[in-house]
């Protein structure tokens, strides 16, 4: 069985990791020093807040929540699904890699018969212009 997660417990074990005092973590988040106990005695905090400490602190601690039933399972979720996007995505980029390497192909051969074509005609107007020159004295 997991034990609750105790959000002001582990704000202020940060806090006192970071060696701030009441005051200057006050500072930091826009509160009066009066009111960081506080914050430390909550089990839980609104997100907003949240967000505030995690910027002041340089840590994330909506992160702490996913390591817990129910977010974790959600997280899971979400993450098995971005997944499957990404393999969906993935396949899709190689077949159109695939695909552009035959179009390659196909323009390289097109612009060779181009060539062909272009050498063939260049002989039959020499050998016209040598048989006009041949019937006209």
């Amino acid at each position: 069985m997991t034990v609750p997660i105790h959000i002001g417990k582990i704000i202020q074990a940060e806090v006192e990791n970071k060696r701030l005092t009441q005051k200057e973590f006050g500072a930091l988040i826009n509160k009066n020093e009066k009111t960081v106990p506080d914050i430390y005695a909550r089990a839980s905090v609104s997100i907003d807040l949240l967000v505030t400490i995690s910027v002041a602190l340089k840590k994330d601690f909506l992160n702490v929540f996913y390591s817990e039933e129910p977010m974790k399972g959600l997280r899971n979720d979400e993450v098995s699904a971005l997944n499957g996007q990404l393999q969906k995505v993935i396949e899709e980029n190689k077949r159109l890699q695939k695909e552009l390497a035959l179009t390659q192909n196909l323009a390289e051969a097109q612009k060779e018969t181009i060539t062909l074509a272009k050498e063939q005609i260049e002989q039959y107007k020499l050998k016209l212009t040598e048989q006009v020159n041949k019937n006209c004295p």
